[in-house]
């Protein structure tokens, strides 16, 4: 997975995939997003797909993850998209709490996948 993580990051000339890290001023990783622009048939738009926002336990409740949606949505900016889409588990109360704070609504939904293996 570190192979095809390191490719979509730093192999093509002009990345698809960006990684936006927080780090303590002590130069410790606290957390990072992920996210990639994807276009939206249904709605005929572009958007910016947060795929995954994580902080250290030790670093929740203290600031980081508005600063980091914060950098996401400056990203997003930057690239001419005016949305960023996003999903998480039913069973993350904690993140689902965090994102209504933000002013995100939410949309109901099943995720789907399929392999492209017989």
């Amino acid at each position: 997975m570190a192979d095809r993580l390191a490719r979509l990051l730093f192999a093509p000339a002009e990345p698809r995939l960006r990684c936006l890290v927080a780090v303590l001023p002590d130069g410790t990783l606290a957390g990072y997003a992920t996210c990639a622009p994807e276009l939206s048939t249904w709605d005929g738009t572009e958007y910016l797909h947060m795929d995954c926002l994580y902080l250290t336990e030790s670093s929740r409740g203290h600031g980081l993850g508005p600063l980091l949606m914060g950098a996401v949505r400056t990203e997003a900016r930057t690239l001419g998209l005016d949305e960023i889409q996003w999903q998480t588990p039913a069973w993350n109360e904690s993140a689902i709490r965090f994102y209504d704070r933000l002013g995100a609504t939410s949309k109901e939904k099943r995720r789907y996948t399929l392999s492209t293996e017989d």
